[in-house]
């Protein structure tokens, strides 16, 4: 079964497909061929992650050795989600949120930590968040908002 994951959905129950084929040595598309497996992808993206619950009895060890995704969306999710540039994600940009949010790289694939980035800032994991220029915002009782920056803003609802 293949799944759609949601932007914000955490990838928890879930092992990068592409590590797994690594570490197994064997076609990242072997899991096509299992019985009961479910893959999910985020919209637009080829990155395949694996549920870990279904996986054959055969490659449970493989699984473990996997890197934990807890908490991580891939950062084009998260930037598809909160419609900030991904731009905003690397040191060289001067808006500095690179700073406030948690990185990771695994295999080459970048991930965010959204769990610690809704807890970082008191956020319950349902709210739908966006990110902008301040200067886009209503003024305060009309829109919720938390600066983030000098010039960025996160609205939830």
């Amino acid at each position: 079964m293949k799944l759609i994951l949601a932007p914000n959905e955490f990838l928890d129950e879930y092992i990068l497909g592409a590590e797994f084929a690594i570490n197994a040595q064997i076609s990242s598309n072997a899991y096509l061929f299992w019985k009961g497996a479910i893959s999910a992808k985020f919209e637009n993206s080829r990155v395949v992650f694996l549920h870990k619950k279904t996986i054959p009895d055969k490659f449970k060890d493989v699984a473990k050795k996997c890197t934990p995704l807890n908490g991580l969306v891939l950062t084009s999710a998260f930037c598809s989600f909160t419609a900030l540039a991904p731009s905003h994600l690397v040191s060289s940009n001067k808006s500095k949120f690179y700073e406030l949010v948690e990185l990771h790289q695994i295999c080459g694939i970048k991930f965010i930590n959204l769990k610690k980035f809704y807890d970082d800032l008191w956020l319950d994991y349902d709210l739908r968040i966006y990110i902008e220029k301040c200067k886009f915002f209503s003024p305060t009782p009309f829109e919720k908002r938390i600066k983030l920056t000098e010039t960025l803003c996160l609205g939830y609802y």
